[in-house]
């Protein structure tokens, strides 16, 4: 007999499948348009997508009309949900760092080589003609712009690679949906982690009470209001804005402490509310240990270690603090994991699988089956069977340390720029010993570990976690999640290359990056980076460091995950806002208790609401228009 609570959710509904897959291609071209045309904005950058936010604020709306005079055709939550999920799932695998980059290298190498860089006689012959387009008079059109995809002659230089490339992300998004199935217990059910970047969605979803609430309206007011004048202020400069980005590193002029660079004072309102939202422990360590990362900079100009190239390594740092990250997650949940094992073999245990999407069994099949089609792929490319499995090995450990992140903490971003597997395996073993068929292929595989801020697995998890809120029928939600991750890669494809040839030359640096790295690799073979990985090693032991003070004593604030998250990029313009998150969520903790909390959330969600609300207003209007417009987001 099944469990009771298996038998309360609610199954997914065609009308939400019909409404998520016509939401699909108005929200993916607006990614594509945004991000790679228009270099703005940015959704699929931070850890909840503002588009995915604003299509479900217009279901609700909608729905609010629906229950007054048509309450028999009104949206249940799980259908709400569900939309959202189709949109988020199918926007990541389209997004800034996964489709898009992989988009810039595929033509890249054949459009861009000349007698003076010598990649023809360097590499070429180790390129199948299957996963890249070596047809210069189809690529014309695409660099030179001004120009229409939907010609035969482009539709058939282009067919052949973009099947394969379909199958291997569909492939590599499946194995990832049935890791976040064999995780799902332990990290939803028994450890109960807070996810903290579903609570804006799921809330928006719980009935019209939500949107009773006079503080958020307040939020939604400062959010909205404050993009709306400086959206004017960027289409008529006569309007007053209210500047909200500054930079205290010019401040710095004499050494050693001109050294800390640029360091932005951002005071968007979203930012704010994001910060509000996750735990106190971390929000403090994140702007603590971004100072930390400034203090290694003055201690380097101070020391004139900063004359070394790459100091002070984040990338390694980052990396082995990732590592240690990763396997300290697995540790934790090494007893679910062997009784999955037992499960998988046939051995009796009290783990339960009647609430789960898949049998443990068959989803390690299924992992194992789409494993093998990635593996496969990479083997017809070239590439040799000790890079394939050691540049996976590493980006599943990364992928893992990600969601990990995020299930527990929230984490806003996920930022890692260039230092994934191809540039740790060059590290280890030297550019020499790996050959050039197998850099090749690091070369093509670059466009989805260029960063990892586009990576669909931590999604994944987050929609089984909404599926356990809204009562949703999770068996029928795994297949909708990966079915929405083929149709946007498809629809991704497709918007990229009408947008490349209407447009000509767009996102070229990220083929620029992936080939003069080959060329570098090959021209000047390197042998084992020592310093990178100490550096590397310095990170895995600062992070084992933090966890060991976090585990032994209670007043220790400082969280390890927030040590890499504080040396990216992406983290330079959320500082600030987290740090005044820190400081207004404490003082209301302290004086007030979880019940002041709770009282104010309603006006730091609608913070992120109204600026997410009229951020994806002034995207769809530059769409309709065809012009840029003002970005509230600059990362």
């Amino acid at each position: 007999m099944l469990n009771p609570s298996v038998q309360r959710k609610e199954n997914i509904t065609l009308r939400s499948i019909l409404i998520g897959l016509l939401s699909l291609p108005l929200n993916i071209y607006l990614v594509v348009q945004t991000e790679t045309v228009w270099t703005t904005q940015y959704p699929t950058t931070m850890a909840i997508f503002f588009n995915a936010v604003f299509t479900l604020f217009i279901l609700s709306i909608l729905n609010v009309f629906l229950s007054r005079y048509l309450p028999k055709w009104k949206f249940s939550q799980a259908e709400m949900l569900t939309v959202y999920l189709m949109v988020t799932l199918a926007c990541v695998v389209s997004g800034h760092d996964l489709l898009q980059a992989t988009m810039c290298i595929l033509g890249h190498a054949s459009w861009f080589a000349t007698p003076e860089n010598e990649w023809q006689s360097l590499f070429f012959r180790y390129i199948p003609d299957w996963i890249a387009v070596m047809d210069r008079n189809a690529l014309t059109g695409y660099y030179e712009g001004t120009s229409n995809f939907f010609e035969i002659d482009h539709i058939k230089a282009w067919a052949t690679p973009i099947l394969n490339w379909l199958v291997f992300f569909s492939a590599l998004a499946f194995s990832m949906i049935m890791l976040s199935v064999i995780l799902r217990k332990q990290w939803i059910e028994h450890e109960k982690l807070s996810y903290p970047i579903i609570l804006l969605p799921y809330e928006m979803t719980t009935g019209s009470g939500f949107y009773r609430s006079r503080l958020l309206w307040i939020g939604i007011g400062i959010g909205l209001g404050l993009d709306l004048l400086n959206g004017l202020n960027f289409l008529y400069p006569v309007i007053p804005g209210i500047p909200i980005r500054h930079d205290i590193g010019r401040m710095f002029t004499e050494k050693p402490f001109n050294a800390i660079g640029s360091t932005p004072i951002h005071l968007n309102p979203y930012a704010v509310g994001i910060g509000f939202l996750m735990p106190l422990g971390l929000s403090l360590s994140c702007w603590v240990f971004y100072l930390f990362w400034k203090i290694q900079l003055v201690f380097g100009s101070m020391t004139g270690l900063n004359q070394t190239p790459g100091y002070p390594h984040i990338d390694m740092q980052s990396l082995g603090a990732y590592f240690a990250l990763c396997f300290f997650a697995l540790w934790v949940t090494h007893k679910h994991l062997w009784k999955v094992f037992k499960k998988i073999i046939g051995l009796q245990n009290d783990l339960d699988i009647s609430n789960e999407p898949i049998g443990y069994r068959g989803a390690f099949l299924w992992f194992l089956l789409s494993i093998a089609i990635v593996f496969g792929f990479c083997l017809r490319a070239g590439m040799s069977w000790w890079g394939i499995i050691g540049f996976f090995s590493i980006h599943f450990i990364l992928v893992l340390a990600f969601t990990r992140m995020r299930a527990e903490l929230g984490t806003p971003t996920q930022d890692f720029y260039r230092a994934g597997p191809s540039f740790f395996l060059t590290s280890i073993f030297g550019s020499r010993k790996i050959g050039a068929e197998t850099l090749t292929g690091f070369s093509f595989l670059y466009g989805f570990t260029r960063n990892y801020r586009s990576q669909p697995m931590p999604n994944q998890l987050e929609g089984f976690k909404l599926a356990e809120k809204g009562s949703i029928n999770n068996k029928q939600l795994l297949w909708v999640m990966w079915g929405s991750s083929v149709i946007g890669l498809l629809i991704g494809f497709v918007a990229f290359l009408h947008a490349g040839y209407l447009h000509g030359s767009i996102g070229i640096w990220r083929g620029q990056e992936a080939f003069n790295d080959l060329q570098r690799w090959l021209t000047i073979p390197s042998e084992t980076e020592w310093r990178h990985l100490g550096y590397f090693g310095f990170g895995v032991i600062l992070t084992l460091c933090t966890l060991l003070m976090r585990i032994k004593f209670l007043w220790w604030q400082l969280h390890p995950l927030a040590y890499p998250l504080a040396g990216n990029w992406n983290f330079g313009r959320l500082w600030f806002p987290v740090f005044l998150a820190w400081v207004i969520k404490s003082i209301l903790v302290r004086h007030g208790g979880i019940g002041a909390y709770r009282k104010t959330l309603p006006l730091f969600l609608g913070m992120m609401l109204g600026e997410f609300i009229m951020g994806s207003i002034w995207a769809i209007l530059g769409l309709s228009i065809g012009e840029r417009m003002y970005s509230f987001k600059h990362w």
